[in-house]
């Protein structure tokens, strides 16, 4: 028992130094390309380094909206990640986040002439929100389960969906607000909305629960390890009796409430109100950060919030870039695209050597 103890630590200390190991020379690589391409522009690379590094530090501001990106791309990356476990890549987290964002909304503002206090309708908006992305998920889990489609494709297709859906409804009577020309909705009642502490959104408690809810689900339950054993050998996985369709249907609900649950957090903490572009940050759609974070990190559910925390930390430097030395935020898309090329170029090559 003791030695296999010190082996399992052993083994935990290899994967702890290969990791460091892969991030230090991924980011390194990364930012030295970008900063060569500054340099050559001629830009100021140290101050640029330095912008992208400290603005999120640097006032009470930049870390309140460095907190206010990382809760919407916590969201997204487990809604990626609960269904990257059996190796199916949810490309539609975006427009499960629309659609329950764009329901919670048609729920609240109708409901909104009923002055219902805020005990039952936040929790009301929040639980139709949730189970709006799940089932928006479970379109592409029975796609796939049933008729064999890839969840790639449907998931794209039905962002696209959600996306016009949510226009609509934000630009038709009675939501659509007379006095703005691009689509919103009238706010929400004031017994809808979550408030701040200190600068930070409430939502950042949900964030708390559902690391909590992802680690205990993938680890400790019985649902989780018919999940991991679909995605390490699905042939296998149906050999011993696992029910693939259940599971596939189930994995892409989980990602999709999640998805939801941070759409209309969005809408309920931060903008009060229903707007095209609210899953948007810096120009990008939240999605695609949270497919970027996850393979960072493996799909691993405990580093997931760190790796989106230092992801919003470059996304808040890049804006900071923009603004004061013209620099695109493309630049440092780019960047992060890098880093997660390289993380998985560099892990491979790892994992093979070992082998």
């Amino acid at each position: 028992m003791i030695m296999r103890k010190h082996l399992e630590g052993e083994k935990i200390s290899r994967n702890l130094g290969i990791n460091i190991f892969v991030y230090f020379i991924s980011i390194s690589m990364a930012f030295g390309i970008t900063l060569s391409i500054l340099a050559f522009l001629g830009y100021d690379i140290l101050r640029a380094l330095i912008t992208i590094i400290t603005t999120s530090f640097r006032s009470s501001f930049g870390f309140q909206e460095t907190i206010k990106k990382t809760i919407p791309l916590i969201f997204a990356t487990y809604a990626f990640a609960v269904p990257f476990t059996i190796k199916f890549f949810n490309i539609g987290v975006w427009g499960q986040m629309l659609f329950g964002a764009t329901m919670s909304t048609i729920v609240g503002l109708s409901l909104s002439p009923l002055n219902i206090t805020s005990i039952v309708m936040i929790p009301l908006l929040l639980t139709t929100g949730i189970f709006a992305g799940g089932f928006y998920a479970l379109i592409a889990g029975y796609l796939k389960s049933d008729y064999d489609i890839n969840p790639i494709i449907s998931t794209i297709m039905l962002n696209y969906v959600a996306s016009y859906f949510l226009n609509f409804v934000a630009t038709s009577r009675p939501f659509r607000d007379p006095v703005e020309g691009h689509p919103i909705t009238i706010p929400l009642p004031e017994t809808s909305t979550i408030g701040f502490f200190m600068g930070i959104p409430y939502s950042i408690f949900f964030i708390l629960v559902t690391v909590l809810f992802v680690y205990v689900l993938l680890k400790k339950t019985r649902l989780g390890f018919e999940i991991t054993a679909v995605g390490q050998n699905m042939e296998a996985a149906r050999i011993y009796g696992i029910n693939f369709r259940k599971t596939i249907m189930i994995t892409f609900f989980i990602g999709g409430t999640i998805a939801g649950l941070g759409g209309v957090l969005e809408i309920l903490n931060i903008h009060g109100k229903l707007i095209e572009g609210f899953a948007r940050t810096s120009g990008a759609q939240y999605g695609i950060f949270g497919i970027l974070t996850c393979l960072i990190v493996a799909g691993n559910p405990m580093g997931i919030p760190v790796a989106a925390f230092l992801m919003s930390v470059l996304l808040v430097g890049a804006d900071a870039l923009q603004r004061t030395m013209q620099i695109p935020v493309e630049l440092v898309f780019s960047s992060q695209a890098l880093i997660v090329l390289f993380i998985l170029i560099i892990r491979s090559a790892v994992l093979r050597k070992e082998i």
